[in-house]
């Protein structure tokens, strides 16, 4: 089963949570102001902005912006994982929790305390028809598909739980 790429799980969303997820991306507190302009460079390039005026626009403009058409994979990510951090940090820390995998509130570091071959098919299930009771199944949906397409060899076993690409 293939994963999601971070630019197809943008063209899934509606506009309006495209609009909340890049509204995160301007607001973050975990990106800084260079990262988030490295970020947005190759869609600033593609659409003839510079960074000096998008930066003059209201934040909520900026979303809606970003929002209303496709982004470049880098771009993409950067704004799913602004996201979930800004929005949806109990859903991350529930998941982590049953899978028990140390984090911080939600966050944890690439490969710290996260062994793939620990994460059962049995254990995911369990864990995605947990957080799917308790949180709405779509944000549920979004954090899986957003997980492997940050990382798809260590969340290869959410492939299947998170569906087939469109």
């Amino acid at each position: 089963m293939a994963c999601w790429t971070a630019r197809q799980i943008w063209k899934t969303m509606p506009k309006e949570r495209r609009a909340e997820a890049a509204l995160a991306l301007w607001e973050s507190e975990h990106v800084s102001r260079e990262d988030r302009l490295a970020a947005l460079a190759p869609w600033l390039t593609a659409r003839g902005f510079r960074a000096s005026y998008l930066e003059q626009l209201p934040r909520p403009r900026r979303a809606a912006l970003l929002a209303e058409g496709g982004l470049p994979e880098e771009t993409a990510m950067q704004v799913l994982s602004a996201f979930h951090l800004a929005c949806q940090r109990p859903l991350l820390s529930r998941f982590l929790d049953l899978l028990e995998i140390p984090h911080d509130n939600g966050l944890f570091k690439d490969g710290e305390g996260l062994d793939p071959d620990k994460l059962t098919p049995e254990k995911l299930k369990a864990a995605v028809d947990a957080v799917k009771a308790e949180f709405p199944p779509d944000d549920v949906d979004l954090y899986l598909r957003t997980l492997t397409a940050q990382d798809p060899e260590s969340w290869k076993g959410l492939a299947e739980l998170a569906g087939d690409p469109a």
